[in-house]
C-alpha cells in the first residue's frame, strides 16, 4: 500500500512538474524572427537650444528585441521627450516567452521593470508590472537588401532593422 502511495505521489508530482516547465517555455521561433532586432534611435549627448540659452536632454525612442529559438525574448524599451522646461523619461525592460501564430506575435512578460518620471525625477514610478501584449507583424526588404521586421499595433506601426552589437 505504502509503494502504491509513494508512486502515486511521484506521477502526481510528475505531473505538476512538467505542467509548470511547460508555462516557462516558450514555443520554437525560427528564421527569420530569430535574433536581435532594433527600433529607434535615442541620442545619447544633450543639445543646445538656441531659443531657451540653455542645454536640454536628448529625445528619441528606442527599443532593442530579441527572440530566441526555445520561445523566449528579451525586450529593452527607453523614451526620453523633452518639451520645452520639461523632459519626461520611461524605460521598460521584460522577459518571458513569446509565442508566433499566423502573423501574430504575443508577449508573456515572466520578469521586468517599467521606470521613469514625468518633467522631474520627483514624479517617479517604478513598477515590475509589466503586461502582456499581441502584435501582427511583417517582413519588408530595404533596397540594400536588409531585412526589415515590420510590427503593428492597434494605434501604431514599428519598423525594425538587425541589431548588430
Amino acid at each position: 500500500m505504502f509503494q502504491q502511495t509513494a508512486r502515486a505521489a511521484l506521477t502526481l508530482a510528475l505531473v505538476f512538474a512538467s505542467a509548470a516547465s511547460a508555462t516557462r517555455a516558450g514555443a520554437p521561433i525560427g528564421p527569420p524572427m530569430l535574433g536581435s532586432w532594433l527600433y529607434g534611435t535615442v541620442s545619447s549627448t544633450e543639445y543646445y537650444d538656441r531659443t531657451t540659452n540653455r542645454w536640454q536632454d536628448a529625445s528619441g525612442a528606442s527599443e532593442i528585441l530579441t527572440l530566441t529559438a526555445d520561445g523566449h525574448y528579451e525586450r529593452t524599451r527607453l523614451l526620453t521627450l523633452t518639451t520645452y522646461n520639461c523632459t519626461s523619461k520611461l524605460f521598460i525592460y521584460e522577459k518571458g516567452t513569446a509565442r508566433i501564430e499566423g502573423n501574430t506575435i504575443s508577449y508573456q512578460p515572466q520578469e521586468g521593470v517599467n521606470k521613469g518620471y514625468t518633467c522631474t525625477p520627483s514624479n517617479s514610478w517604478n513598477t515590475s508590472k509589466i503586461n502582456p501584449e499581441t502584435w501582427t507583424f511583417r517582413f519588408e526588404r530595404q533596397a540594400n537588401g536588409q531585412d526589415v521586421l515590420v510590427l503593428k499595433g492597434e494605434q501604431s506601426e514599428l519598423h525594425y532593422g538587425r541589431y548588430k552589437r
